[in-house]
């Protein structure tokens, strides 16, 4: 190979930029939808997703950034409960966490019973759901990971390795 040859490859190789290139965002993309639906299928697999509204919140989010990507996957923000577990609190039956289980008790019940809530139906939720909240405040949450087994199965390095192949194609050889 001549140094000619060299310098020419350098030449057109040395404005590469990976955040300007549209093949490198698709396999980002890509690798986070199989993220993703590995995510949700898990999800399932652990029997967590019972109205399947985190499954369904979760999605992808890329930005651009020098040099190169920047996958953020949103979901819900008891994710983090999900996946961790929850320790023993001294909180009561009130709060954000009854909250979500009231809205969670009346979402189930309407869906299989297909009525609408009573007078006396409400204050049953209403129990219902005080009483699994002060249990989840007593004794916690076992933790049911979803996001780590997930990451063991559609890795980094397969990202890594797809970027770095793609990379290799499209700069070729001199």
């Amino acid at each position: 190979m001549a140094l000619d040859d060299i310098e020419k490859f350098g030449d057109k190789n040395r404005a590469f930029n990976p955040s300007e290139d549209d093949g490198i965002l698709r396999i980002v993309q890509n690798w986070g939808n199989e993220l993703i639906a590995q995510m949700q299928n898990r999800l399932r697999i652990n029997k967590t997703n019972a109205t399947s509204s985190l499954s369904s919140s979760i999605s992808p989010k890329i930005t651009s950034k020098p040099g190169g990507y920047r996958l953020t996957t949103m979901m819900q923000d008891y994710w983090y409960y999900v996946e961790n577990g929850r320790k023993p609190t001294k909180g009561g039956g009130k709060g954000e966490l009854y909250k979500n289980i009231y809205e969670w008790i009346t979402y189930k019940r309407e869906m299989q019973m297909k009525i609408s809530q009573s007078p006396n139906r409400i204050a049953a939720t209403k129990s219902l759901a005080y009483v699994i909240t002060r249990k989840i405040h007593r004794e916690g949450t076992k933790a049911q990971p979803f996001i780590s087994n997930s990451l063991k199965k559609v890795t980094t390095e397969t990202l890594g390795q797809r970027i770095a192949q793609y990379i290799a194609d499209t700069l070729g050889s001199p």
